[in-house]
């Protein structure tokens, strides 16, 4: 008989650590949606200039543009 109940709450235990994890991971995605996110055209801005100036070579320029563009 006391197998049964501990079986029981050992069930009720998972349960709460999977709600309790869900709900981590909900609140998560939303601060992560809620995050200021940088100004693309700033970052093209900034990336040219480094071009430009001879910081980033032409395969690097093109790789980090696609970085920001989200490609």
């Amino acid at each position: 008989m006391m197998l049964g109940g501990v079986g029981f709450q050992a069930g009720l235990d998972e349960a709460r650590r999977k709600k309790i994890e869900a709900e981590r991971q909900a609140a998560a995605r939303v601060a992560q949606e809620q995050a200021p996110r940088p100004d693309i055209i700033e970052q093209l801005k900034d990336l040219k200039a480094l071009h430009d100036n001879g910081f980033l070579s032409p395969e690097e320029y093109r790789m980090a543009k696609r970085k920001v563009l989200g490609d």
